[in-house]
């Protein structure tokens, strides 16, 4: 074997499968250092796993505190999360050259942030618009079931990809539309919703209509996601939690913020929002709108808006007066 600029070069052309039967197996540096590839690989696999949301190992005396029923991490991890801007960059693994294939994929490891968060190990994570099952694959990995709906079979073989390539478990994912498909959801029997609808400004991907304006199509993608609250608020169990991902458009010359419009409708679906965090995406690119005559933004963010069910007052009021004392 020689050594080019510090890198092995190969002369053996035997199989692999040949070598434990070579006679020179043992002293072959073409072979140990092979060996060393795949036990640093393994070891690269085992970090990046332990460098999922809230899966590190914690030290001794950092445990959750025994109160806390809302979710499984300690109060260093709390804190963390409850900062409202995400961290933007994160590692590119788990078939992430599979996953950029989707026009707005999201990472496992930001879907599994809000999922360690707002909900406990064993509970159940519904994804409306699944996508390429990234959600799916966080709750996998975080010991959470989940379920997931994808109108585009695309997306569908892609997530089984991915997960037969990650060896990640298979979490059930049905083809169809999710306005349709959650009536089969019972009520009061999901922990955390993630909705992450289409881009609004890509009207052809959920928008049929020709003809109408870009803001008219903009009101319609609003409606359109106001159509999905009011059942995913039936299946959410009492007081659990919602999150929902969307951007804002520069449109016929003027800024457009999607994010009251959909607070409205969630709030009319019977859900408080409870704050929003900030996600930049690194891998949108950068154009040169206006260039060199005025001021267009690059929208490289999203908000995630945080909703929480609204539970109904118990207490009924009394139309009459307390009874023993006579009206007068």
């Amino acid at each position: 074997m020689e050594e080019k600029k510090g890198e092995h070069v190969f002369h053996c052309r035997s199989p692999i499968f040949m070598c434990p039967q070579c006679a020179r197996a043992e002293s072959c540096r073409d072979l140990l250092y092979l060996l060393e590839v795949f036990r640093l690989e393994d070891a690269r696999r085992r970090e990046e796993e332990d460098d999922f949301p809230f899966l590190a190992r914690r030290k001794p005396g950092r445990e959750p505190d025994p109160r806390n029923r809302f979710n499984d991490l300690t109060s260093g991890e709390w804190l963390r999360f409850t900062r409202t801007v995400f961290p933007s960059r994160l590692p590119k693994n788990l078939a992430h050259n599979l996953r950029r294939r989707h026009p707005d994929y999201k990472s496992p490891y930001l879907m599994g942030q809000l999922i360690a968060f707002f909900t406990m190990p064993g509970d159940l994570v519904l994804d409306p618009f699944a996508g390429t099952g990234a959600a799916l694959a966080a709750a996998a990995i975080l010991g959470r079931e989940s379920i997931g709906f994808e109108i585009n079979q695309e997306w569908i073989q892609l997530y089984n990809t991915l997960c037969t390539a990650e060896g990640i478990e298979k979490h059930k994912i049905v083809h169809g539309d999710c306005r349709h498909l959650i009536r089969h959801i019972p009520d009061d029997s999901v922990d955390f919703v993630i909705l992450d609808p289409p881009h609004p400004g890509k009207e052809r991907e959920w928008f049929t209509a020709a003809g109408d304006d870009g803001r008219r199509a903009v009101e319609a993608f609003a409606d359109l996601a106001g159509q999905i609250l009011p059942p995913c608020r039936r299946v959410l169990k009492p007081g659990k939690h919602l999150a929902m991902f969307t951007r804002n458009l520069f449109m016929d010359g003027g800024y457009i913020q999607t994010a009251p419009m959909l607070a409205q409708r969630a709030e009319t679906a019977g859900f408080v929002l409870r704050g929003e965090k900030i996600w930049e995406n690194p891998a949108e690119k950068l154009r040169p709108y206006g260039y060199p005559h005025t001021y267009v933004p690059n929208i490289v963010h999203y908000n995630v808006l945080l909703f929480q069910k609204r539970t109904e007052d118990k207490k009924k009021t009394r139309s009459g007066p307390p009874s023993g004392k006579p009206a007068r």
